[in-house]
């Protein structure tokens, strides 16, 4: 895998934290620390994205469940334009 460098700030806390990580031997270097971080953050988010369009599926796919969704929508908008 290729590397870019990039600078990050981090409060002290983090730093000081993921240092203690480094110098317990858990993480490679800093940069690995927090290379590691994002892509457990891109996974999760990933992961979330996957199931939030298959619960939008699994709702489409029943007709009651659509048309309960477009009442309070429009209940919704009703109450934003203040109806």
């Amino acid at each position: 895998m290729s590397t870019k460098p990039i600078t990050i700030t981090v409060d002290e806390t983090v730093h000081a934290y993921v240092q203690g990580q480094v110098e317990a031997g858990r993480a490679r270097s800093v940069s690995a620390y927090f290379n590691e971080a994002a892509l457990h953050r891109m996974d999760t988010e990933r992961q979330a994205d996957l199931a939030w369009r298959a619960a939008v599926d699994r709702a489409h796919a029943d007709p009651a469940v659509v048309e309960r969704a477009r009442r309070r929508a429009r209940k919704a908008q009703e109450i934003l334009n203040g109806r």
